[in-house]
């Protein structure tokens, strides 16, 4: 199985799966040229799946011309559901899903579970495709028991690694937006990523990935030696994702 990482990142933020004949996407941050750019002309015969974590521009932006291109059938929460209406997405073909409860979705299955983060109502995902078990954890200021709960036994997590503090405290941004990011509603910095990952080892934890990294508070090669950490002390396969660089990742 692939991910394709089409962008990662606080100027864009989508992933794809794809699974049998369906095109299952996570947040759609990107335009569609985009998206047809970096998985070509998608077959008129397979399902689109899209899957939105919350609101906020970087994960939405590419809502109108996904829908205008690919019609696809839209899953959220509740009262991001409500802002998606007004953004373009199409009523009769987006759906509402309830936290903590796994939803069959013919040949895979998916678990909603709330995140601590700015947004009306945030959503990461659990996927089950039967050999492998899929995680989404990122926009999140931290990680309490109930989301280590949420997604243990997956093989594999995309995880947010934001920031390192240090580099975030020196940098040019205004002092709300530090205080914002540093917060229990904001991003997860290296070191809370790094110590999630070795107590996710002890829960099957295979692979991980970190994204949604920041191009101004943190620094590529300092993530390098987490994620070496994380594969010698921890063995768990780890790599960064870099913010501009489409990737994908072999599951």
């Amino acid at each position: 199985m692939e991910i394709n990482v089409i962008a990662s990142g606080s100027s864009g933020n989508c992933y794809c799966i794809k699974h049998n004949n369906k095109y299952i996407f996570i947040d759609v941050g990107v335009s569609a040229s985009k998206i047809k750019n970096e998985l070509g002309n998608i077959d008129r015969n397979s399902q689109v799946i899209l899957f939105v974590t919350h609101e906020h521009t970087d994960h939405i932006s590419g809502l109108k011309s996904m829908v205008k291109n690919f019609s696809p059938t839209i899953f959220t929460s509740e009262k991001t559901a409500d802002i998606l209406v007004d953004k373009g997405a199409d009523i009769d073909k987006l759906y509402v899903l309830d936290a903590d409860y796994e939803y069959d979705m013919d040949d895979f299955s998916v678990t909603p579970y709330n995140l601590m983060h700015d947004a009306v109502e945030p959503f990461g995902y659990k996927f089950n495709f039967g050999d492998n078990i899929i995680s989404f954890a990122t926009d999140l200021g931290i990680i309490s028991d109930y989301i280590a709960k949420s997604i243990e036994g997956s093989d594999t997590i995309i995880l947010e690694s934001n920031y390192e503090e240090s580099i975030l405290k020196k940098n040019s941004y205004p002092s709300y937006l530090k205080s914002r990011i540093l917060s229990n509603r904001g991003h997860l910095s290296n070191k809370e990523a790094h110590k999630f990952i070795g107590e996710m080892s002890n829960r099957g934890l295979k692979r991980c990935f970190l994204g949604h990294i920041s191009e101004n508070s943190n620094d590529y090669s300092l993530l390098d030696k987490y994620a070496k950490t994380c594969n010698d002390y921890y063995n768990v396969d780890t790599t960064v994702i870099h913010q501009k660089k489409s990737t994908i990742l072999n599951i």
